[in-house]
């Protein structure tokens, strides 16, 4: 593609050198530049392993010494004379236009689902996902992995830089992909990575604390989700919580027409005569195209809102009654969400996601409605990142369960001591809390001290393969760590 059909998207591009050169690929990435290509210079960020990484401005030259023929910059460096520079006031905004050009907007070829919101993401895509697919090929995207028609692909962000989402939609269109679902982040909105985007509905799944490291305030945070929405054409749809106190703030910036979800207020998707157990979750789900009998596989009520989500985005698609709860009655399986450890064990233990307040709060409920003996909490706050809601995590733990062992998550480059300080600051009853700071040793602890019929949860870290140290990253997954624990006690180690 010729590199003046890019410039072009970008009026106030001020161009040094060549215009017309062909250009053979787009990326923001230095070290992926190969001959021909055009490097975007932008501030890098990858949220899977939560660590900044530099300006790409820095790395112009190694850019150029790996053939790049043009650089993007928002910031005046020098390039050699044979490279031709483009300076535009903002290399994300511009990033996100230039990869839709050159990959020729593929997302216009795909019915395209936004899931949104601070908690459930994954598992509504999932769900989504398990719904379509009964009867399409269907692409996902997300914070485990993405997915091109059932097959997985390893995944660096939940919402991918623009070179890497329009490459990833480029793929599902060759695979014969109609649908997409996709998480869309808070920082994925603000960094420009879904601009240019045809987003058929937009889903929102709640609103809670999170980020505040990134955002600062409550309000920042919401508006940053508040702008998806907003993005959404007037023939298109968006999904809301009808339940959530923010709901009026999504439904006024919505120009798209709006659905409601909800178990409590009224809403077009419901559930009611809803039944929890170890095994699932039994609910009666309520369209205005009639009800039906659901026998879930997930537990807790949080993931009946994630059900009735999914369910309200395949109904605006134009899915009947009988797909919806075929799909929501199949084994979906997210690592690291409400997942259970499975030995035969006389007692249960969970591994899930759950990093923020509101999200503790309700896997904790779900685990206190299976009824158990006993929870055992295990959890920890992750360093580097939003501080004040450690204390408050703490306190939800010291509610919802009989015995709680703080440790480490991700202590990244803080403290240890200092972050587990921060967490017992929050404590009624210290005498409730065990402090472990080896994570292993936490986790094996919890699951020696079960006793029959109790419930050991294991939160923070989810499906996440790797613990994040000051000087190393270790490789650590909660649920092999628990696994190993019941199969050693049982003897099976």
């Amino acid at each position: 593609m010729k590199l003046s059909k890019l410039i072009s998207l970008a009026p106030d591009a001020q161009v040094t050198g060549n215009p017309d050169l062909d250009i053979t690929g787009v990326v923001y990435d230095p070290l992926r530049v190969k001959p021909g290509f055009l490097f975007v210079a932008i501030d890098m960020y990858t949220q899977l392993d939560k660590i900044e990484i530099p300006d790409g401005h820095d790395h112009v030259k190694e850019a150029v010494a790996n053939g790049a023929v043009a650089v993007m910059l928002q910031r005046d460096v020098p390039v050699p004379a044979n490279v031709t520079k483009i300076l535009v006031k903002d290399t994300r905004d511009v990033l996100a236009d230039v990869a839709g050009e050159f990959y020729g907007h593929p997302s216009s070829k795909l019915k395209v689902i936004g899931i949104t919101g601070t908690n459930g993401k994954t598992t509504t895509a999932h769900i989504v996902e398990s719904i379509l697919a009964l009867k399409h090929r269907i692409g996902l995207m997300g914070t485990l992995y993405y997915k091109v028609a059932g097959d997985i692909r390893k995944s660096k962000d939940t919402t991918p830089e623009p070179p890497d989402l329009q490459e990833i939609f480029q793929e599902m269109v060759k695979e014969e992909c109609s649908h997409v679902v996709m998480e869309v982040s808070s920082h994925g909105v603000n960094f420009h990575r879904v601009d240019g985007i045809q987003f058929e509905v937009g889903a929102w799944t709640n609103f809670t604390q999170d980020h505040l490291d990134y955002h600062r305030t409550m309000e920042a945070y919401r508006e940053c989700k508040l702008e998806f929405f907003r993005w959404l054409e007037p023939d298109k749809y968006v999904i809301v919580n009808a339940d959530d106190p923010s709901v009026e703030h999504f439904e006024k910036a919505a120009r798209a027409k709006v659905i409601r979800i909800g178990l409590v207020n009224p809403a077009e998707i419901s559930a009611k005569d809803v039944k929890f157990s170890v095994s699932g979750t039994e609910f009666t789900l309520v369209t205005p195209k009639g009800e039906a009998h659901v026998k879930s596989r997930l537990r807790g009520e949080f993931n009946v809102y994630n059900s009735l989500v999914a369910a309200a985005c395949c109904y605006v698609l134009g899915e009947d009654l009988q797909t919806l709860v075929a799909g929501l009655e199949r084994s979906i399986v997210v690592a690291g969400r409400f997942q259970p450890v499975e030995r035969g064990q006389d007692y249960a233990v969970i591994v899930d996601y759950a990093h923020t307040p509101d999200g503790l709060v309700k896997v904790l409920a779900a685990a206190k409605a299976a009824n158990p003996k006993r929870i055992i909490t295990v959890f920890g706050c992750g360093g580097d990142r939003d501080a004040t809601k450690r204390p408050i995590m703490a306190g939800i733990a010291e509610e919802g369960s009989d015995l709680v062992i703080v440790t480490d998550d991700n202590p990244r480059t803080e403290d240890p001591g200092k972050i587990v300080e921060d967490v017992l600051a929050g404590l009624k009853d210290r005498t409730k809390a065990q402090v472990i700071h080896d994570r292993r040793e936490a986790i094996l602890k919890a699951v020696e001290i079960a006793q029959p019929g109790d419930l050991v949860l294991i939160a923070g870290k989810g499906h996440e393969t790797t613990q994040t140290l000051k000087d190393r990253t270790l490789e650590f997954n909660d649920f092999l760590v628990a696994d190993d624990a019941v199969a050693t006690r049982l003897g099976r180690g």
